[in-house]
């Protein structure tokens, strides 16, 4: 199994939301079909551009997956001005 994470960026506002899953598309899915994080579901249903990037774990010089979503999180601002309810899996 590729390891992954993924981040979503809202260009109309320069906002990011940072995540992970085991089914990483049908989460992406999720998100943009309204049964993912409603406020990332709003903003694109009301018309604003996205885009969405893989970041692979292998080879990320992070220890864990976790490790790597905390950085990203924390890089993106994602959880002070972003869609990350929560700074990370703890």
């Amino acid at each position: 199994m590729i390891l992954m994470k993924r981040f979503y960026n809202n260009k109309s506002k320069d906002l990011y939301y940072v995540g992970q899953a085991r089914q990483v598309l049908s989460r992406v899915n999720s998100h943009f079909t309204g049964r993912g994080n409603g406020d990332v579901y709003a903003d694109y249903k009301y018309g604003d551009q996205w885009t969405i990037k893989m970041i692979a774990f292998e080879k990320s010089g992070f220890k864990s997956l976790n490790e790597l979503e905390w950085h990203a999180i924390d890089t993106f601002d994602a959880y002070q001005k972003g869609y990350n309810k929560t700074r990370g899996n703890r």
